[in-house]
């Protein structure tokens, strides 16, 4: 009996040391999440933004590391947003294949000629949140590439719970400027100060709307 004990004793002790070890990982790891508008005139950034992911996030990926792809649509809020999803392993050889698989889905992302009339970003910053949640990283990363003017469709609502960015780092990324914006540039900055404020309303740890591709690395590298 008291054999038995014993091992079963050393059984909790391992797992255990296990879990822990398992949550010390954790904060060393990044989970970034990226929105890409496919509303209006924006969907012809598709290929743009497939490319700016390509060249300045998937690389920068290391084993643990989690990457999602979230469509901004007419309404974002939906499982069916979610275009793509990796988790790096920690076999280099599985790892690189993992990159070359999502580089060639996003790629046929690209290529999809689906364009929403309305523009649910706050939907899809929700649905992004929830999987960044999910990761327990460290690091959490949300891009959203889009004009960042938001029309919603008759009858969708939109509010965020007031923890809903903890620990998240937010930015606005090839934000293209509409033809109102260029009229009036307090019309664009307006627009960037109100999603400024509602992101660290609810608790963000930081907000950037003039980050530009050629950084979106160093970007990284400086959250981790």
């Amino acid at each position: 009996m008291k054999i038995k004990q014993k091992l079963q004793t050393i059984g909790l002790c391992a797992a255990a040391i296990l879990l822990t070890s398992c949550s010390d990982n954790k904060q060393y790891e990044t989970a970034i999440c990226a929105l890409a508008d496919i509303s209006g005139t924006y969907a012809d950034e598709k290929e743009n933004m497939v490319s700016i992911i390509k060249a300045g996030v998937i690389p920068k990926l290391v084993p643990g590391d989690s990457l999602f792809l979230i469509a901004i649509d007419s309404n974002s809020y939906d499982e069916e947003n979610l275009k793509g999803k990796l988790t790096l392993d920690y076999r280099p050889s599985q790892a690189n294949k993992q990159r070359m698989e999502f580089a060639g889905l996003m790629d046929d992302f690209a290529k999809e000629e689906t364009r929403a009339k309305f523009t649910d970003i706050s939907g899809a910053m929700m649905l992004c949140s929830g999987y960044l949640k999910s990761t327990q990283a460290g690091t959490q990363i949300m891009f959203i590439f889009s004009d960042m003017k938001e029309e919603l469709k008759p009858g969708i609502k939109r509010s965020f719970n007031k923890d809903e960015f903890t620990n998240m780092n937010l930015a606005a990324m090839n934000v293209i400027k509409l033809n109102e914006d260029n009229t009036d540039p307090q019309v664009y900055r307006s627009r960037i100060k109100k999603w400024e404020k509602r992101v660290l309303k609810h608790s963000a740890v930081s907000w950037n709307a003039s980050l530009v591709p050629t950084d979106i690395s160093e970007y990284i590298d400086n959250l981790r």
